[in-house]
């Protein structure tokens, strides 16, 4: 059997060390971190407040719920260098020249013309009159003998007319040019700090065994005495912020009819459950056959609403039992840590 290692020990692995000095910087951050715009750095931000950071790491974290990952903004880039620095503009679809201008659209009701406003200029017609090409008709009164109808693109190189150019970019560092539609680019997120990244921080060290974690749907399922860290870290946060919680209990209905693969048979609506619920959400065990989902800041509104679709996904044969419970004080915690060994409520 593996446990945790402390870092002291002199144990942890190198990357681990460096993601939980990742974990404490943004601790001391406040806890969450965003994209810092840079034009300097290769794709336009970077994380500014946690020093030098290797975005993998972040990632890292992220994927295994030490951090919550939301999204931020998105950085086009040149294909071929990667480069953020892009000269972005309609082109004429001919001589593929940036040199447009743009023209209102003109509709002559007489004889139903329609062509570009500098062809209706006329100097014999006088100053703010127009003279129709086609009809050689003069145009006095928008709305009665004419009206607008849009805009177009004229270039001023070949002399094309387009109502819809090309967009292209033309990257500034290698001086590729590119459509727009073969742009590439690259997502940023924020990140703030979960109950396990808390944990690990105080424990000074990142959960790796599987007798702490295992993963069920892709995602982490704890251990008892792991969960009850994170309903501490949780009950600490109602105590200074007033931002109460949820937990939803889940016990497994053993009927006559289980056999030898109730193990399968447990894990198969776990896995469908773990699919009801959002990344933020921490599902454990409590005890054999008893499981708890922490809802961090949602109200007991919400965990109802949460346990009805969960009903409703899993349907009338789920062979569980859900109970939502909104912690507004400790000793609503007594149904939860009653189930963790029999644990009271901290005071």
């Amino acid at each position: 059997m593996t446990s945790i290692v402390p870092l002291a020990s002199g144990l942890a692995p190198a990357a681990d060390e460096r993601r939980l000095g990742l974990l404490r910087r943004i601790a001391e951050a406040g806890g969450r971190v965003e994209p810092n715009p840079n034009p300097q750095s290769r794709y336009g931000f970077d994380y500014l407040a946690l020093g030098e950071v290797a975005e993998d790491n972040l990632a890292y974290l992220a994927g295994r719920n030490y951090l919550e990952q939301r999204f931020f903004d998105r950085v086009t880039l040149c294909p071929k260098c990667t480069g953020h620095h892009l000269n972005v503009r309609e082109i004429c679809p001919a001589c593929r020249r940036s040199n447009l201008t743009t023209e209102v659209l003109l509709h002559h009701f007489r004889c139903g013309y329609v062509g570009r406003q500098s062809e209706f200029a006329s100097a014999e017609a006088g100053e703010g009159s127009r003279v129709c090409p086609k009809c050689n008709h003069a145009l006095r009164h928008l709305g009665t003998e004419y009206d607008r109808m849009g805009r177009t693109q004229l270039c001023r190189e070949c002399g094309l007319v387009s109502e819809t150019p090309p967009v292209e970019a033309l990257c500034l560092a290698c001086a590729t040019r590119t459509p727009a539609e073969n742009l590439v680019g690259i997502d940023f997120f924020s990140y703030a700090l979960t109950s396990l990244g808390h944990a690990a921080i105080r424990r000074s060290a990142l959960l790796e065994s599987e007798d702490e974690l295992l993963f069920v749907a892709s995602a982490p399922l704890y251990r008892p005495r792991v969960m009850r860290e994170f309903v501490d870290q949780e009950v600490r946060r109602l105590g200074q912020f007033k931002s109460g919680f949820s937990v939803l209990l889940i016990e497994r209905i053993v009927s006559g009819d289980d056999g030898e693969d109730s193990d399968a048979f447990q894990w198969l609506w776990l896995t469908r459950l773990r699919q009801c619920l959002r990344g933020v959400d921490m599902i454990g065990q409590l005890a054999e056959g008893v499981f708890a989902v922490l809802l961090p800041q949602t109200t007991r509104r919400g965990a109802e609403a949460l346990r009805q679709r969960i009903l409703a996904q899993l349907g009338p044969e789920a062979p569980l039992a859900l109970k939502a419970i909104e912690i507004t004080e400790p000793r609503d915690l007594e149904p939860v840590l009653g189930r963790l060994g029999g644990l009271s409520a901290p005071q």
